[in-house]
């Protein structure tokens, strides 16, 4: 499949690049409408030339549907990690990862939010994790938590994968906890109404 995914490349790019020559010397006049009409003319005459035109068009058809085919595959194959085991090959789409590892690190306190991206690549599996944290912490130890938190919790799913799991977080904001909320609500001093009116 590797063979027709770089065959195919190979072709679209010639055959675009001929493509763009022709169009060019066609605008300054290299190539004329007449010029054009000739060879046409002359491989409509020509029943050989009907014939190699023709396999050429379906050489063509073939190519590209197999292009097609292949780069639509690799980009199905990336949204699953895939891995097999004794029965058979497994896969597991990436926004079933992802949702697991958003109840995983929700049951955490000091986080609010988060968005998880789960990247499969040849290299192995990439996790960034955008976090909202509830208040003040320590962030290196909290973040170092998580990583561990969440590369332990894949390699127990996924048991039948051997590539390394690279998590990286980025704390995107830090809020203030619901009790610093209510102590800053309660504890203000209460105004008292006309306070400073005078006649």
């Amino acid at each position: 499949m590797r063979f027709f995914t770089l065959l195919g490349l190979i072709f679209n790019t010639i055959f675009f690049m001929l493509l763009a020559i022709i169009i060019f010397c066609f605008v300054v006049n290299i190539i004329t409408p007449l010029m054009i009409f000739d060879v046409l003319t002359t491989i409509q005459q020509n029943p050989n030339s009907r014939i190699i035109l023709s396999l050429i068009g379906v050489l063509i058809i073939l190519i590209s549907i197999s292009f097609t085919q292949a780069v639509l595959g690799k980009i199905q194959r990336e949204k699953n990690i895939a891995f097999t085991t004794p029965s058979g090959e497994v896969s597991i789409s990436l926004q079933a990862v992802e949702d697991l590892i958003k109840r995983l690190i929700l049951q955490v306190p000091e986080i609010k939010n988060l968005r998880p991206d789960v990247i499969a690549t040849k290299k192995g599996i990439l996790v960034n994790v955008r976090l909202d944290l509830r208040s003040e912490t320590n962030i290196p130890d909290l973040t170092e938590r998580l990583q561990e938190l969440v590369k332990n919790k894949i390699r127990d799913m996924l048991r039948g994968i051997d590539e390394p799991i690279v998590v990286k977080i980025h704390v995107a904001k830090i809020v203030l906890g619901e009790e610093k909320k209510k102590q800053d609500s309660t504890g203000a001093e209460p105004t008292i109404p006309f306070y400073g009116y005078r006649h």
